[in-house]
């Protein structure tokens, strides 16, 4: 049905609008759809509104001309009910392709949603990208052309970025055809940007670099940056101009970020089930992204609120666990207004008057849920067993990590401490040399580096990497070092 309306627009010459959502995996969505139309019909354009006006159909409606004849949502709008009968009543007819959560009957559009119920399609795991670019896929088969292979790098990307569960094999594949089978030369050119190498990239180069760099431009409201960047399937004059400005708003993303979590670390009380915090300045596009690491430093369920559209109202981001569904349990408060988004991660909005409520709701649902603190490894090795070869089996074993099949995590025994140093622009960086192993310690502070013991054995956890970097003088060379990034260490206890 959605590809015959589709095909139907571009044998008419019908004017197409494709509404793009603010994360990475939106704007991957409608840069997808739209390379793949515009190979058919010029009369298609992308259209979007920025992430501080919110998620969905109603955002955008006004900005819909009388003219249009398709407007096509990817990556929101299946319960958006209200605004694509504003639509239809237009003569409007509407597509949706998306993978979030389906509340309600939608009568007012053609929809593509493996959460909806009947559906068949096997992985329930999909991303608005995978779905987007399935639908091109039949497109390609229904017009005789391939033009959906020049992209099949963008769909993968869009899942990880999305932390769609990794056990999924077709999320694998895809994941692979993304790492394994670069095409996007933009995206080549952020990862080199980033000292990633092209040639061993895994999901965690794309994860801690390129996917918060593209949707650092989201963030700071500029997401026809991230769009114009993903747009650049093949290197225009641009391109190197959108990846540095990339970087420079991902660094800007970092120190807000780190400032926050500094302001509100000691303000969490032990009894709270979940960390909630208020403050208006940090914006709604780093909510969330502050809300990640708050629930990583306390082991527990976060939420940062600012203010709501309205005068009396907060609106925000949560952050889960695995454990549980959090978007289920903000479902079940009902001091709650509205919440949506995916079980770990999403937004809410509350009245201001109900936040200690919520706080007692929450505490009252979770009362035997104890936050855990454990450190959890999958192998351990003596330091005197690691080296290049191990961490690169080790590393292509992983290489296609995300929710449900996380990195690697390894313990390492038999290291002595010879020197540390204090390292960023920020001194929030700690390098520990343990001979041929070196310990790098991100996100911290002075007070970890001057805690870190010299001259003393310890055993450390966290995940194995080969930095790689070229050194010119006196004589050029490439150099290697074995790094474990650590999570935490602990002195050796004598017996």
């Amino acid at each position: 049905m959605v590809v015959l309306r589709i095909i139907r627009a571009i044998k008419n010459g019908e004017k197409i609008v494709i509404f793009a959502d603010v994360d990475f995996d939106g704007i991957s969505s409608a840069v997808i759809l739209y390379k793949i139309l515009i190979k058919f019909t010029d009369n298609v354009e992308i259209k979007y509104v920025e992430r501080s006006q919110g998620h969905g159909s109603k955002f955008i409606i006004d900005q819909i001309e009388d003219d249009t004849d398709l407007y096509i949502a990817v990556d929101s709008s299946s319960n958006d009910v209200e605004p694509l009968k504003f639509l239809v009543d237009k003569g409007i007819d509407c597509l949706v392709i998306d993978h979030h959560s389906v509340d309600v009957e939608n009568p007012y559009c053609i929809l593509v949603n493996p959460q909806q119920a009947g559906c068949e399609y096997p992985n329930k795991n999909a991303s608005g990208g995978l779905l987007v670019y399935k639908v091109c896929q039949v497109i390609d088969d229904y017009m005789d052309t391939r033009y959906s292979l020049e992209l099949s790098d963008l769909p993968g990307f869009a899942l990880m970025a999305d932390v769609m569960c990794m056990k999924e094999m077709e999320n694998r594949y895809f994941a692979k055809v993304s790492l394994k089978g670069l095409r996007h030369e933009g995206m080549k050119l952020l990862f080199e940007a980033m000292n990633s190498d092209l040639k061993n990239l895994s999901s965690t180069d794309f994860l801690y670099g390129a996917s918060p760099a593209v949707t650092a431009a989201t963030r700071a409201d500029n997401i026809k940056l991230a769009i114009d960047f993903l747009m650049c399937d093949k290197v225009i004059p641009e391109t190197k101009g959108y990846v540095k400005e990339l970087i420079k708003l991902n660094e800007h993303r970092k120190v807000v970020q780190a400032e926050a979590l500094e302001r509100h670390k000691d303000s969490i009380k032990d009894e709270d089930k979940v960390v909630i915090v208020y403050d208006p300045s940090i914006g709604k596009g780093l909510n969330g992204l502050v809300a990640q690491e708050l629930s990583k430093k306390f082991n527990r369920p976060a939420i940062v609120l600012g203010d709501g559209d309205h005068e009396n109202t907060y609106a925000g981001s949560f952050r889960g666990l695995e454990e549980f569904s959090m978007l289920d349990l903000l479902g079940q408060c009902e001091n709650v207004n509205h919440t949506g988004g995916h079980d770990g991660a999403g937004g809410l909005s509350l009245n201001k008057d109900n936040l200690q409520e919520l706080k007692d709701e929450l505490n009252n649902f979770l009362k035997d849920f104890v936050p855990d603190d454990t450190l959890y490894y999958d192998l351990e090795f003596s330091a005197n067993n690691v080296n290049e070869n191990l961490i690169n089996y080790l590393a292509e074993f992983y290489r296609y990590s995300g929710n449900n099949f996380k990195p690697g995590t390894f313990l390492i025994k038999d290291l002595f401490i010879s020197d540390k140093k204090l390292m960023g622009k920020t001194n929030n960086t700690v390098k520990i040399d343990c001979g041929k192993l070196q310990l790098m310690k991100f996100k911290t502070d002075e007070d970890y580096y001057n805690k870190v013991p010299v001259f003393t054995e310890v055993e450390a956890l966290g995940s194995l990497n080969i930095n790689v970097w070229t050194q010119y003088r006196p004589k050029k060379k490439v150099i290697k070092t074995c790094q474990l990034f650590i999570e935490d260490y602990r002195e050796t206890i004598k017996q």
